[in-house]
């Protein structure tokens, strides 16, 4: 049985196979330090967009986490042009970002992302990237 710190539903295994999947489709990623007011992937495309990506994994209280997911990602939203927003959550744990309604992350740019136990991206819905 999979380690919900190190699984394929751990929050490092989101960033690490949202950060590769990102680089197939020519974005360049930083991982950043979990703590502190970084997010989890800051990318650049070669088109020169900007991506602001918010990580969430299974945890003893993922709805919670997914709370603080969208307030980070709500303090990191400006009005810097050609910036995207994402939430990249384990697809366990996708009814908890699920309860903040599409209507809304799509008034606020936020596209929402699943990454399942095989290591394979949806884009659930959200702005494309």
């Amino acid at each position: 049985m999979w380690s919900p710190i190190s699984g394929p539903g751990s929050e490092a295994t989101v960033i690490e196979v949202f950060s590769a999947w990102l680089a197939e489709q020519g974005w360049e990623c930083k991982q950043l330090p979990s703590h502190g007011d970084h997010p989890a992937v800051d990318a650049r495309h070669v088109d020169g967009r900007r991506l602001i990506v918010e990580a969430k994994g299974f945890s003893r209280d993922s709805g919670s986490d997914l709370d603080t997911g969208y307030g980070k990602l709500l303090r990191r939203i400006t009005d810097e042009p050609g910036t995207v927003y994402a939430l990249a959550v384990a697809k366990t744990v996708v009814r908890f970002a699920q309860r903040v309604p599409s209507g809304v992350r799509d008034k606020l740019g936020i596209a929402l992302y699943t990454v399942d136990a095989s290591g394979k991206v949806d884009h659930v819905d959200g702005p494309s990237l």
